[in-house]
């Protein structure tokens, strides 16, 4: 995600993870791990299988922090799940048990409350409300083709409906106003438009910024037995071409470690660090950790099949979940030589409960 000044950039497709045994986007493979559902005997369980169709759920940490983001310390966002964030996945499912995110829904009844603070004061400060009234439709990737929201604060609701090929915005019901993705996306960072009109592109944003961070976790999912036999796992992050910023390694690194024992069962832990880690192809910096709290699998012990997957308990008071501590750092380049603009510095914070289930 840019967010250089203003930007919150809507729709944009971003994968934090520039490591290689990430690569293929898949849910599981960990076949019976011993995760809930297994009998404890590898031979009397039936093999694992995943369906083409599952429910995501998304909340806010039970004892933590909501999501939020700190742009270049000149002004943050907090994204405060109302209730659940509801979603379906289309999967395809190949040999092996190799599973390819192909399609989602994020579904009509969604509620997120965003809270925007800035330290110079500006026409978006203030807490609103984006309210989701029909499904968003997207292929993984791929800008959403349909689906509808209204971005509502007190006296204002704009209502967003999204088109083939880009948005279309209207103010307490009066007149449409169409927008192609890149117009709509540039809404937000010229100061000069109504309050409305970026409120409606910074919403589109945050929308798709919890796509985002749902997908970055979920594509971990299946590597996580593999750590458990190589604990812990580091991968090599690209290297700078040319002179790198002031006080960056010139190759960075990233690190998955399992704090559990024995095999991977429910209730372990992962961190999952970043060193510096440049990725060549956004042209960003990641440092910091992703706490991954509370691991949860369960197979149904009859047929095999995978039921629920994620971290971090939907019920009140349960423990666990996403923990982000991380920061992003936009880089470019002039003359072979990269540095980090004062405004290219995100930090995020805070995190959420994920879990993938049966419909």
């Amino acid at each position: 995600m840019n967010m250089r000044s203003d930007k919150f950039r809507p729709w944009r497709v971003l994968w934090l993870i520039p490591i290689a045994v990430l690569a293929a986007l898949s849910i599981v493979a960990t076949g019976g791990s011993g995760g809930g559902g297994g009998n404890g005997d590898d031979d009397d369980e039936p093999p694992l299988v995943i369906l083409t169709n599952y429910n995501f759920f998304l909340t806010n940490l039970n004892n933590g922090a909501p999501l939020t983001v700190d742009v270049g310390g000149e002004f943050t966002v907090t994204v405060d799940i109302d209730d659940l964030f509801i979603g379906n996945l289309d999967l395809n499912v190949g040999a092996n048990n190799t599973v390819t995110f192909l399609s989602y829904l994020l579904r009509a009844t969604n509620r997120i409350d965003m809270t925007v603070t800035s330290q110079k004061g500006s026409p978006l400060d203030g807490t609103f409300a984006i309210l989701f009234t029909a499904d968003i439709a997207a292929a993984v990737g791929d800008a959403p083709t349909s689906g509808t929201f209204d971005v509502v604060t007190d006296g204002e609701t704009v209502t967003v409906t999204i088109l083939a090929n880009g948005v279309q915005l209207s103010l307490n019901g009066g007149a449409a106003i169409d927008y192609t993705w890149d117009e709509f996306n540039d809404l937000l960072d010229d100061e000069l438009n109504e309050t409305w009109l970026r409120r409606a592109s910074l919403a589109g944003g945050a929308i798709e910024f919890i796509v985002e961070q749902f997908f970055n976790v979920a594509n971990v999912l299946d590597e996580l037995e593999l750590v458990t036999f190589n604990n812990p796992f580091v991968e090599p992050c690209d290297m700078f071409t040319g002179t790198q910023p002031d006080g960056v390694l010139a190759q960075g690194e990233v690190t998955i470690t399992w704090l559990g024992s024995g095999e991977l069962s429910d209730g372990d832990d992962f961190t999952w660090q970043f060193a510096q880690c440049w990725d060549q192809d956004d042209e960003e910096i990641l440092d910091g950790t992703v706490t991954l709290q509370d691991y949860s699998e369960a197979v149904e012990l009859n047929t095999g099949i995978l039921f629920v997957i994620g971290f971090g308990g939907l019920g009140a008071g349960a423990p666990g979940g996403v923990i982000f501590d991380l920061t992003i750092s936009e880089t470019v380049e002039d003359q072979g030589v990269w540095s980090i603009p004062a405004d290219g510095v995100i930090t995020m914070s805070g995190g959420f409960v994920l879990s993938i289930q049966q419909p």
